[in-house]
């Protein structure tokens, strides 16, 4: 097969495992901002819509456009979205308020 069929194979596959990624997330998300994981997971709602939205409105935009530079612009959102939405600075804040794993495994909460 050639080499696009398989770079596009791994674009799909990389949003659609993304997709599934905020379920993982949510007990954290959830402990983050001081909410249930019910009221957490409506994310997983607001991520639906804008799919549904999303969609059909690029679709949309881009169908009299030649079809390998639209799908290689929207590739590179996608990864600038994920670059620019998982800041290195953001796990090192979460580690200097003692909101790791470890803390909450062992049952002690930081006090903030």
């Amino acid at each position: 097969m050639p080499l696009p069929l398989y770079l596009l194979a791994l674009a799909v596959f990389a949003m659609g495992t993304s997709e599934f990624m905020l379920a993982g997330l949510l007990p954290d998300i959830a402990a983050d901002l001081d909410v249930t994981v019910g009221t957490a997971g409506s994310l997983t709602s607001a991520f639906a819509i804008g799919m549904v939205v999303g969609a059909p409105l690029l679709a949309a935009l881009a169908r009299n456009r030649p079809g390998k530079s639209s799908l290689l612009g929207f590739v590179l959102v996608f990864l600038a979205a994920h670059i620019v939405g998982a800041p290195p600075r953001a796990s090192r804040s979460c580690s200097r308020h003692g909101w790791s794993r470890r803390s909450r495994t062992r049952g002690s909460w930081p006090s903030r």
